[in-house]
């Protein structure tokens, strides 16, 4: 999943000498000066940029944040995956631990709210700047979100018209096809997880876009009434569900607001990750916290402590990333998280055609050639994932970026 949904720029022509990405924690140097003081542009070379380039991190002040990104996608990948993975019944354990990785997507709206905070605090100061804003996490979101939207209205027409064995109707509910398109799907605007089931969290994360201008108003007041918002929204969410399904399963049922606690977290993290930056052994913590939450749902952890261990995880990641010191690890999975988007659209549409039509339906695929068969298609999301980045998304997002601005 973004789903740290910063990248706007990381496109191969914004990566060049023409052009620095939209959006950097690092101030580019001043153009030189020409004679009349005007900034001259370095001239693009757009044959010689390589046409697959290699990945590379947003920023290096959050390469643990970005391995934590990684990671978290893979295990989204896997949670879905999992209900091929136990078929015979002979992976039980395993099955209880990986039915609590859904609560990754809780870390991925930290950490949006952390580079929100990071990136964006006392910039949306006009409607015009805000406008922008909203365009480029359109332009960042949108594409790829719209196409496995077009992919599974293309999956839906085939099982209507009897060319493929596939009814869902509450999945396939032609009366949210709008909703996805704007957005607005996991805002209690639809009865079902919809179409691409997994971009509630694309639709909760566009709502707190769209409110961030409020959020910084409760920011400016100081870490302390950030803090109280934080608390006092996750206090309120488990209160509201509290003789129900825990928030901390809304999906299309208000989703977004789930995101809230966890994303006010994050930019919370954010003021005070100089004092974060103080506490020892963070990078030990981080990855020691996130392997106990990968095993914890074995032993039958409550899913509220769960949720508060991925919070733990996440800000064990931004103090690792406050004091400065990167481990081996972390930079050598950072570059990777340029694809966790990707991988996390994605991944519905393998889940449907290769495991679901092909390895069960036609194949017949159970128990250990069922898991050989899943762990492959994770390796394979990889190049495709970033196929669709370099070829598909980057260009979308390069034109819906600049789009009624010449």
């Amino acid at each position: 999943m973004r789903i740290r949904s910063e990248t706007e720029g990381s496109s191969a022509t914004s990566r060049g000498a023409c052009a620095g990405p939209l959006h950097r924690l690092r101030r580019s140097p001043s153009p030189k000066r020409g004679r009349r003081g005007d900034a001259r542009a370095v001239p693009c070379h757009h044959s010689a940029m390589p046409k697959f380039p290699p990945l590379k991190p947003d920023s290096d002040q959050m390469l643990h944040l970005d391995a934590l990104r990684i990671v978290g996608a893979v295990m989204i990948v896997v949670f879905h995956f999992n209900r091929f993975i136990d078929l015979d019944g002979r992976w039980r354990v395993a099955d209880d631990a990986i039915k609590a990785y859904s609560l990754i997507v809780d870390l991925f709206f930290l950490i949006s709210g952390y580079v929100m905070a990071a990136i964006y605090a006392g910039r949306l100061t006009s409607w015009s700047r805000y406008r922008d804003f909203l365009q480029k996490r359109i332009a960042r979101l949108g594409p790829l979100h719209w196409a496995t939207l077009l992919a599974f209205v293309v999956i839906a027409a085939l099982g209507w018209t009897g060319v493929i064995n596939e009814r869902d109707p509450s999945r396939y509910d032609v009366t949210c096809i709008p909703q996805n398109i704007l957005f607005i799907h996991a805002w209690g605007t639809c009865k079902a997880q919809t179409w691409n089931f997994v971009s509630w969290a694309i639709s909760a994360e566009m709502g707190l876009y769209v409110a961030l201008p409020p959020l910084f108003v409760i920011t400016a007041r100081g870490p302390w009434i950030t803090a109280a918002a934080a608390f006092g929204s996750l206090v309120l969410l488990l209160w509201i569900s509290r003789t129900g399904e825990t928030f901390s399963q809304w999906t299309y049922d208000f989703g977004v607001a789930r995101a809230v606690p966890g994303f006010l977290l994050g930019m919370w993290a954010f003021q005070v990750r100089g004092a974060l930056a103080r506490l020892p052994l963070a990078r030990v913590a981080m990855w020691g916290l996130l392997a106990a939450f990968a095993v914890a749902g074995a032993f039958h952890v409550p899913r509220t402590a769960l949720l508060f261990l991925v919070y733990a995880v996440g800000l064990a990641g931004v103090a690792a990333d406050a004091r400065g010191v990167q481990g081996g690890v972390s930079q050598a999975l950072a570059p990777w998280a340029q694809l966790s988007f990707s991988l996390y659209l994605l991944h519905p549409l393998a889940l449907k055609i290769a495991l679901n039509w092909v390895g069960l339906g036609a194949w017949g695929l159970t128990g250990d050639a069922m898991r050989l068969w899943c762990l492959l298609w994770v390796i394979l999301l990889f190049p495709i994932a970033y196929a669709s980045l370099v070829l598909f998304e980057r260009p979308a997002r390069d034109r819906l970026a600049t789009w009624g601005k010449h």
